[in-house]
């Protein structure tokens, strides 16, 4: 609970502020700095709603590190930014990792605990770095960390979508484009013909204007069968095992294989990067990183590579093997292991493999935008040639 309260010092003076706590709290809080309260009661402030998302936890984990980075204590930190924050589910997610806090929990496990009770779908491989740098009594760097990375997630998914908005805009267009034609223009054309003459005209006629007349009379069906299919496909991806089988088939689809590795080399070198920067040994590290991995062949690259190290292989030795790495992925983590910069190393290969995913991504879309624009075209100019045929067939019968 915030409560905000008005106070006198010992010399007179007003003070105003706000409070993280109770009432009892605040009195002995305030006591000790020698201010008297004169009212307090409980902030009004009204607060944004809305879900918890992964893009919350990320601004506010790094809020959290700027502030202990200040030199705040934890605590202190967590309730610093409780009061700044404007969404109901931030404080309340945070308020229940103080609680925790403050009843002898660790940071990283206060944290694991309010996400799974709250079904905060966020990745252990955080809540390991944090618990890595309480470890080592360094959890300012930790959160600093774990800020970097999901910072670097959320701008891959920022120009994924920035990428593909484009062209799903086209597809959206195309589709009722389709449908404004089938429904308003191609069941007119079919009223100026009889049945006998309907048969004689031409099959391109035929199936274009059966196509119009077939979405004019069962619109109501068709739409519903599209909701159901867009439903269908959300439902489907929602579940854990059949969207890893249609992702694996649509990363190994020739025109998309080489964009889709991009982009888990890219979150791979950054995650350890993230890891070893934040003092996870790089057994563990490799571990970690092949459980947030979600491609299949690297994601068993990394966990032989995990085994080859504890063996006392280098990283850059087994990679050299594996024709899916690229090679200046395996030379410069050579480098890094022999000047012991391997966490920077990966950092570095993640930020120039993001960029390489980016333009892989704007060439994609140089060549889907005009294929888009000319199916649609296609489709319309078949429609106008069904339709030119149809009445030189009538011209002809007559």
């Amino acid at each position: 609970m915030i409560l905000e309260y008005v106070g006198v010092t010992k010399n007179g003076e007003r003070v105003t502020g706000e409070f993280l706590g109770s009432k009892d709290e605040l009195i002995r809080s305030l006591q000790k700095e020698g201010i008297f309260i004169v009212s307090v009661r409980e902030s009004k402030r009204k607060k944004k709603r809305g879900k918890y998302t992964i893009e919350d936890f990320a601004t506010e984990v790094e809020e959290l590190s700027y502030l202990v980075s200040a030199g705040l204590q934890i605590d202190k930190a967590i309730s610093t930014m409780i009061k700044n924050t404007k969404k109901e589910a931030s404080v309340e997610i945070w308020e229940m990792v103080l609680t925790q806090l403050k009843e002898g929990n660790q940071l990283s496990v206060a944290i694991k605990n309010v996400l799974k009770e709250k079904r905060i779908p966020v990745s252990d491989f955080y809540i390991n770095i944090i618990s890595v740098g309480e470890e080592v009594g360094n959890v300012q760097q930790a959160l600093k960390d774990v800020s970097k990375h999901l910072q670097f997630r959320l701008k891959i998914k920022r120009d994924t979508i920035s990428a593909l908005g484009y062209p799903i805009f086209l597809v959206f267009v195309s589709i009722v484009a389709i449908f404004f034609v089938a429904y308003f223009i191609l069941p007119r054309f079919s009223s100026i013909f009889t049945p006998k003459e309907f048969k004689t005209l031409p099959a391109l006629s035929k199936v274009f204007i059966g196509f119009g007349m077939f979405i004019h009379n069962n619109m109501g069906m068709v739409l519903s069968l599209f909701f159901m299919f867009i439903a269908l496909i959300v439902f489907v991806f929602s579940l854990e095992k059949p969207r890893r089988l249609i992702l694996d088939f649509i990363q190994g689809l020739p025109f998309l294989k080489d964009i889709a590795l991009e982009f888990h080399i890219a979150n791979l070198c950054s995650s350890l990067g993230a890891m070893l920067e934040g003092g996870v040994d790089i057994g563990r590290a490799l571990r970690l990183a092949a459980k947030i991995t979600s491609h299949r062949n690297l994601k068993n690259i990394v966990l032989q590579t995990a085994e080859n190290v504890k063996r006392g292989i280098k990283i850059s030795d087994t990679w050299s093997k594996y024709s899916i790495i690229p090679d200046d992925v395996v030379s410069l983590v050579a480098v890094g292991e022999s000047s012991a910069t391997l966490g920077e190393v990966f950092s570095k290969l993640g930020e120039k493999h993001l960029e390489d995913f980016k333009i892989k991504i704007s060439r994609a879309m140089v060549f889907l935008e005009p294929a888009m624009i000319v199916m649609l075209g296609v489709f319309i100019g078949l429609i106008v040639v069904s339709i030119m045929l149809a009445v030189l067939s009538l011209t002809n019968v007559s």
